[in-house]
C-alpha cells in the first residue's frame, strides 16, 4: 500500500511538473507573407510574437514590413504602390491535432499604411479593421515550429486583403 502511495505522488508530481512548463510561453517568429490588397499585390517580411497562456489560447501580435514597389496602371500613367508597414493584434484559439501538429483560428484589429508615387507626387493612405484567420504549426524539433496561415483582413471603406503567409517560430 505505502508503494502504491508513493508511486502515486510521484506521478502526481511529474504530470503537475509538465503541464507547468506548457502553460504560459512566449513565442516569436518571421517570414514571408504575400498580401493581396484589391488590385495590388504585396511582399513582406512578417514579424510575429504572442503568449500561449495554455494549449488552446493565445494573444497575438504581428508586423508586416512591405519589401519593394508594386507597378499599378491608373488610367495611363504608372504608379508604384508600396506597402510601407501593418500592425496586428489577435486573440488565437488553438487545437493540438497531435504533440507536434495544432490548428489555428484567429480574429483581431490591423492597420496598414501605404504609399504611391506618380509623376513626382507621392500620396499615404492608411486603413484599419477586422482581421480572421486560420493556419496550421508544425513543431520540428522542440521548441521550433514553421506555420502557415491564411488571414483576411476587411477595412474601412469597403477596400478588402487576402493574406497568405510562412513563418519560423521559436517558443521560449
Amino acid at each position: 500500500m505505502k508503494t502504491l502511495l508513493l508511486a502515486s505522488a510521484a506521478a502526481l508530481v511529474a504530470v503537475s511538473g509538465a503541464s507547468a512548463q506548457e502553460a504560459g510561453r512566449f513565442y516569436a517568429g518571421a517570414g514571408y507573407t504575400y498580401v493581396d490588397f484589391d488590385d495590388v499585390e504585396f511582399n513582406t517580411l512578417n514579424l510575429r510574437g504572442g503568449y500561449d497562456f495554455n494549449e488552446f489560447v493565445a494573444l497575438e501580435g504581428e508586423v508586416l514590413v512591405g519589401l519593394g514597389d508594386e507597378d499599378v496602371d491608373l488610367g495611363g500613367t504608372t504608379a508604384d504602390v508600396s506597402l510601407d508597414y501593418a500592425l496586428g493584434a489577435f486573440v488565437k484559439g488553438q487545437y493540438p491535432v497531435s504533440e507536434q501538429v495544432s490548428l489555428f483560428a484567429r480574429a483581431g484589429y490591423a492597420y496598414m499604411e501605404a504609399e504611391a508615387s506618380a509623376s513626382g507626387v507621392t500620396l499615404s493612405d492608411d486603413t484599419d479593421g477586422f482581421a480572421y484567420g486560420a493556419g496550421a504549426e508544425w513543431a520540428f524539433a522542440g521548441p521550433n515550429a514553421v506555420r502557415v496561415e491564411y488571414t483576411r483582413y476587411e477595412f474601412e471603406d469597403d477596400a478588402e486583403a487576402d493574406s497568405f503567409g510562412a513563418t519560423y517560430i521559436r517558443r521560449f
